[in-house]
């Protein structure tokens, strides 16, 4: 046993500092456990839900997680399309279920190398979401030197160099639907920047093929796989049918290379074993789990691993992996070359109970989803929201990580979404420049249809009480809070709410039940006197109050929301929050 420990630091060296070390208890008991105990192999594993001593600390609740610490240089994990397809499909790669184990102890994700907060913590101008991740104005004005021609993806492209030096992957339209892609990349990008992903800065660009210049020692892929220097007359083929705008120029959209040394993708479980930052089970992480929410409002099916990026990047002396989502050209209504397939975000490309049925009737079974009607605008594509529904939305094939969100890690999206107003999606979606009006209008309603929907069945899966906030009233301590489902719409008046308050233990994590339950007159609660628990080493007092909603149309809200309150020599703020975590509807082991 003497050896464990430093087995621990070894493979976890930053875990051992104290700033890392709260970001969860139950994160950091994981990844005790996972290090001193051989854990089998097997299909879903359940993280226990004990939390050990002490259950919080001064520096409680965290909002940077400190991923960013130095590491050597690692290889390209290079994620394979049909490995990635068939593992997902036909097997069940995940180790582990539970709760999300990168949360703070309010329940939120950190900022990390995977996510930053923005319109979910903070306040942001309808100016600022629509900049979103954009630092410039684009490719500066001039030549640009055409350095290569990517073949992976299917989405036409080539990359150039801007005067300034600076490299950009340029994407082109399909040339029977104008404007499509483009579109769709500039408003997703925006959208998932707002929402606190690591995306690539896109541009809308007018092409002027005079002012293109190949790069000596250029080449692309030719289809037999041989590599080609690229010619003048190469671009001139590639570019002849892209339809011109009034002033000449072809429109496309430039995507600016991401700071850094490209190392590959991330899979949607597991972890990246040459990187001592990446501790948490990606099927575990909150942000990657409630993706599925962001990717179901904007019809992202093609959210799975393969459009992600990995960058090895250096600051301030650390060199670290920023991890990023990337490629948005099939969402919303485009499939990036062609409109968005009518199965998508209905059905898996493979599912075994649909396939027999239309090979039994000869490929005559018809579903719901093909009888759909969308109107004929080019630069949208596929996509509506009168048929669309939150709970059956599907990406293109299974994701590990989107089968293990649960009710709190759907209320954490939900939220963020619900913080996108009227006025913001509007201009995002006017950042494309649409040339037809009817149709920027058309998507623009779409969009905010499908936020509504996404927003209301999420944020009531689970008790909706938020807002907490410890406030002083006529010389007593009150807990009020809200209800998100009765403020977003969700839900009608009619609820009411008790409370049963206990006295926390910090050191020891244990709880002693004060009084008898108490039905409140409102969304709010008089702290008891008697509620608090003993100081700890620190001086710090902590009293939990568990609120139970009553609603006639959502019975799962009886289920308890924990509120903890600590006292810091008569200053009171909210140190945690635990949210019940089962949905109703399903059958998933997934607590409560």
């Amino acid at each position: 046993m003497s050896s464990m420990p430093s087995k621990f630091s070894e493979r976890f060296p930053c875990i051992l500092q104290h700033p890392r070390r709260s970001i969860s208890t139950l994160g950091l008991l994981f990844l005790l456990v996972s290090v001193f105990v051989e854990l089998p192999v097997v299909v879903a594993q359940q993280v226990k839900d004990d939390h050990g001593p002490r259950r919080f600390y001064p520096d409680d609740p965290l909002w940077q997680d400190p991923d960013s610490t130095d590491i050597a240089p690692v290889e390209v994990f290079e994620l394979y399309k049909d490995y990635d397809f068939i593992e997902n499909t036909f097997g069940e790669p995940a180790k582990f279920n539970g709760l999300a184990a990168n949360v703070n102890t309010l329940g939120e994700v950190p900022d990390s190398s995977w996510f930053t907060n923005r319109l979910g913590r903070r306040d942001m101008s309808v100016a600022e979401v629509t900049r979103g991740p954009d630092t410039g104005d684009g490719p500066a004005a001039g030549v640009w030197k055409v350095t290569g021609r990517p073949w992976a993806g299917i989405t036409p492209k080539f990359t150039i160099r801007d005067s300034r030096g600076d490299t950009y992957l340029i994407k082109l339209d399909p040339t029977h639907m104008p404007e499509l892609l483009s579109s769709t990349e500039v408003i997703s990008t925006a959208v998932f920047y707002a929402i606190g992903y690591h995306v690539a800065e896109y541009y809308l660009v007018g092409i002027d093929v005079s002012k293109l210049e190949v790069e000596p020692g250029a080449q692309f892929r030719f289809g037999s796989g041989k590599w080609l220097p690229i010619k003048k007359s190469d671009l001139e083929h590639w570019l002849r049918a892209q339809p011109r705008q009034p002033d000449g120029t072809i429109r496309a959209v430039a995507s600016k290379y991401i700071p850094g040394t490209p190392v590959g993708e991330f899979k949607h479980h597991g972890t990246r074993s040459d990187d001592p930052n990446d501790i948490f089970p990606h099927e575990l992480r909150r942000e990657i789990r409630g993706y599925k929410v962001f990717a179901a409002w904007l019809n992202h099916d093609d959210s799975r691993a393969l459009n992600t990026f990995d960058s090895f990047v250096e600051e301030d002396g650390r060199r670290f992996i920023r991890h990023y989502l990337l490629d948005f050209g099939s969402n919303l209504g485009s499939g990036s070359t062609n409109p968005q397939e009518p199965r998508a975000g209905y059905e898996y490309y493979m599912e075994k109970d649909k396939a027999l049925k239309g090979i039994f009737t000869f490929g005559l079974w018809s579903r719901d989803w093909m009888h759909v009607k969308y109107p004929d605008y080019p630069s949208v594509g596929n996509v509506e929201a009168d048929f669309f529904e939150p709970w059956k939305w599907k990406p293109q094939y299974p994701n590990p990580a989107f089968n293990r969100m649960d009710a709190a890690d759907a209320f954490w999206a939900a939220g963020i979404v619900s913080r996108f107003n009227d006025e913001m999606i509007r201009a995002i979606v006017a950042k494309a420049k649409m040339s037809d009006p009817e149709a920027e209008a058309y998507l623009t309603g779409v969009i905010l249809k499908r936020r509504d929907k996404v927003v209301k069945y999420w944020i009531a899966r689970t008790n909706p009480l938020d807002r907490f906030e410890a406030q002083s009233a006529g010389g007593r301590l009150e807990l009020s809070f809200d209800n998100a489902a009765i403020r977003v719409g969700a839900a009608g008046p009619g609820a009411t709410y008790r409370v049963r308050w206990s006295a926390l233990d910090n050191l020891k994590n244990q709880e002693q039940p004060v009084g008898e339950q108490i039905e409140l007159e409102g969304a709010r609660a008089t702290v008891p006197d008697d509620a608090w628990g003993p100081r700890d080493d620190v001086g710090d007092r902590y009293a939990v109050a568990s609120i139970r909603t009553f609603h006639p149309n959502f019975p799962h809200w009886k289920a308890p929301v924990k509120v903890t309150l600590r006292d810091r020599g008569g200053e009171v703020d909210v140190a945690g929050i635990e949210r019940p975590r089962k949905d109703p509807d399903s059958a998933a082991d997934t607590g409560s």
